[in-house]
C-alpha cells in the first residue's frame, strides 16, 4: 500500500505497535467480558425456568418422607397389636434398620470401582 504524501499512516492517524496492540488488549477484555455476561444471563434464565420445578420436587419429597414415618408408625401399631408395645417399637426399629442397611449395602456394592476409597 502507498504512503500518503505527507508521511502520516494510512487513515490519517499515526499510532505505534504498542498502541495497536494495546487496543487489541483492550478489545479483547471487552468481547471477553461480554461473553461473561451474556453466559452469565443465559445461565440465570435457565436457573429461572427450573425454579418452580425444584420446589415443587423438595415439597414432594416433604410429603414422601411423611408417607414413609407413617408407614413406620403403621408398622409399630400392627405389631403393638400382637406384642408388648416396647417390643413392637425395637422391632420395628430393627426391621426399618435392616431395611436401611441393605439398600445402603446395595448402593454401596453398585458404585463403580476406586469410587469407594
Amino acid at each position: 500500500m502507498l504512503k500518503p504524501a505527507d508521511g502520516s499512516a494510512p487513515g490519517g492517524k499515526d499510532e505505534g505497535i504498542g498502541d495497536l496492540l494495546g487496543r487489541l488488549v483492550a478489545d479483547g477484555k471487552a468481547y471477553a467480558r461480554a461473553e461473561v455476561d451474556y453466559v452469565k444471563t443465559l445461565g440465570a434464565e435457565k436457573a429461572g425456568a427450573y425454579k418452580a420445578p425444584a420446589v415443587l420436587g423438595v415439597l414432594a419429597l416433604l410429603f414422601a418422607h411423611a408417607a414413609f414415618l407413617t408407614l413406620c408408625a403403621l408398622v409399630w401399631v400392627a405389631l403393638a397389636q400382637v406384642m408388648n408395645a416396647a417390643l413392637a417399637g425395637l422391632l420395628t426399629l430393627v426391621i426399618l434398620g435392616g431395611l436401611a442397611g441393605l439398600l445402603g449395602y446395595l448402593a454401596y456394592a453398585k458404585l463403580p470401582k476406586g469410587a469407594a476409597k
